[in-house]
């Protein structure tokens, strides 16, 4: 007997949605379904299906007596007792791409039918004959299996494939994964009917091992935290960062470490360089001057009416002073070749010590009176 797929009237594949039980779905369809066509419960985590005989949805992971509609498990013992003039409905979900064949109908009567994919097929006696629809579970986020890679088959190990998980194993040289809804123990899998080689498998790794007190979890925030009580590190948003001390690697790649206070170190792949913030500040900056292709060390001393400071390079010393716009006021330069700077004058506030330009013109040293 050849397959059809059924043509429905709202939706190519048949699947009317996932709601959150009966009642809300029978908000959007009130009027009731078509021969095939099914909806998920997420409520019940199952598949309703249109019962065309009683005119009702069914839940598929509960059957209802025969004749009038049953819900086939096994298709090898599957015997339907319908009878003349009375109509009845099966449903069989098939797991995947397949031939499925229903040997025993009634009377020596078979029936073939070939799945591109995972589907749900509906047996309707009319009363007369047998009809059948294919109705394809082709939706997204449902169905999908899970696979959990056990390494390196063992023959002393029980392999299952339940509840949406489907164990993986390695023997020489291909991937195997166990057909749906079974279990295997010392069954190679390159000799076993219940296992198929899965040559589009990829294992990254096969294990990941955590201390007893240790977690890795997902947050509300999507993040992804380990933790082993004392210390903890978050990857969330594309930054890395250490709860307890609020040490961050952000997006740009740099590494900032917080310290007491309104301070901050800044290893920064931007400036090139190791940075120490005192608030929005850069007061010490040693960095790589690409231009010059030397390192350099600048050190700043903010003060209300500008800043002070300092800059060292392999061939010159320069301390200097900035106004608040950042013009230089004044500047005092040591290097290989001499001093550059200048004196202060007999009119500038002089402490002892200090070298001065006097009224004449001559250089002299304050002096206490």
């Amino acid at each position: 007997m050849k397959a059809t797929v059924h043509s429905h009237l709202r939706g190519d594949n048949g699947c009317l949605g996932a709601y959150y039980g009966l009642e809300f779905f029978l908000k959007d369809f009130p009027e009731g379904g078509l021969p095939g066509e099914f909806f998920i419960n997420e409520k019940t985590q199952s598949i309703w299906v249109w019962n065309s005989v009683k005119q009702i949805w069914c839940d598929s992971n509960h059957a209802v007596s025969a004749p009038v509609i049953g819900v086939i498990s096994n298709l090898d013992t599957f015997s339907p007792k319908v009878e003349s003039g009375e109509p009845a409905c099966y449903v069989y979900i098939a797991p995947e791409k397949g031939t499925y064949v229903f040997p025993s109908l009634q009377e020596g009567a078979t029936m073939t039918i070939n799945t591109d994919m995972a589907s749900a097929i509906s047996l309707v006696w009319d009363g007369s004959v047998w009809r059948n629809y294919v109705t394809p579970l082709q939706f997204d986020g449902v169905g999908t299996p899970s696979f959990l890679f056990r390494g390196v088959w063992s023959s002393q190990t029980t392999y299952q494939s339940t509840d949406g998980i489907v164990d993986v194993v390695f023997l020489v040289g291909k991937y195997y994964r166990l057909r749906p809804s079974v279990m295997s123990k010392g069954e190679r899998p390159s000799d076993s009917l219940k296992w198929e080689e899965f040559p589009r498998f990829c294992a990254i790794a096969d294990q990941l091992q955590l201390r007893p007190d240790e977690l890795v979890l997902m947050d509300s925030r999507q993040g992804i935290r380990t933790t082993n009580g004392f210390s903890s590190w978050e990857l969330c948003n594309g930054e890395i960062r250490h709860l307890e001390i609020g040490t961050t690697l952000s997006q740009a790649g740099e590494l900032r470490v917080p310290i007491e206070g309104n301070r901050e170190l800044v290893i920064s792949p931007i400036t090139k360089g190791f940075l120490f913030y005192n608030g929005n500040t850069a007061v010490l900056r040693i960095n790589f001057d690409t231009s010059k292709d030397m390192v350099s060390l600048t050190m700043e001393d903010p003060q209300t009416d500008g800043s002070y400071k300092v800059s060292v390079l392999p061939r010159q010393i320069e301390v200097f002073r900035e106004d608040t716009s950042g013009a230089t006021v004044s500047s005092f330069k040591i290097s290989a070749d001499g001093l550059n700077g200048t004196l202060k004058k007999w009119s500038d506030t002089l402490v002892e010590g200090d070298l001065y330009v006097d009224e004449n013109n001559f250089v002299k040293q304050k002096r206490s009176e």
